[in-house]
């Protein structure tokens, strides 16, 4: 379970220490735009992320430098139904982000080339190594 006393707030991280920690490992991820809000997994490792939800499977990559992680994702929609849709309102994009590992978790945000305009954020919690 993550340590809450490092747990993500709006506007950052609220930590009591200076743990810094690789991104790495199987992450709940949790990401917004102005369009709506998302749920899924994805798994880091080794520069790789992998992961999906019940409509889209996600494949990027990624370099981390310190608490800092910048890397591309692209979104691919593996299922037909519309009732699902996506918060880029694109079935398909590919998203550049940055962000700050800190412990337990990652606050990301960034764009997709497809809809620059539209800002995106995520948080990750890790759910297993």
């Amino acid at each position: 379970m993550p340590h809450q006393a490092n747990a993500p707030t709006a506007g950052g991280f609220h930590a009591t220490g200076a743990d810094t920690a690789l991104l790495q490992g199987l992450y709940k991820v949790e990401f917004e735009t102005p369009r709506g809000k998302a749920l899924g997994v994805i798994h880091a490792e080794n520069g790789k992320l992998r992961g999906g939800s019940s409509a889209f499977a996600y494949v990027g990559s990624y370099t981390q430098n310190g608490q800092t992680v910048t890397g591309t994702v692209s979104s691919l929609r593996h299922t037909r139904d519309q009732n699902l849709p996506s918060v880029f309102g694109h079935d398909e994009v590919r998203i550049s982000f940055n962000g700050t590992v800190k412990g337990e978790f990652a606050i990301c945000e960034g764009t997709a080339a497809e809809v620059p305009s539209l800002a995106f954020k995520a948080v990750l919690t890790r759910v297993a190594d």
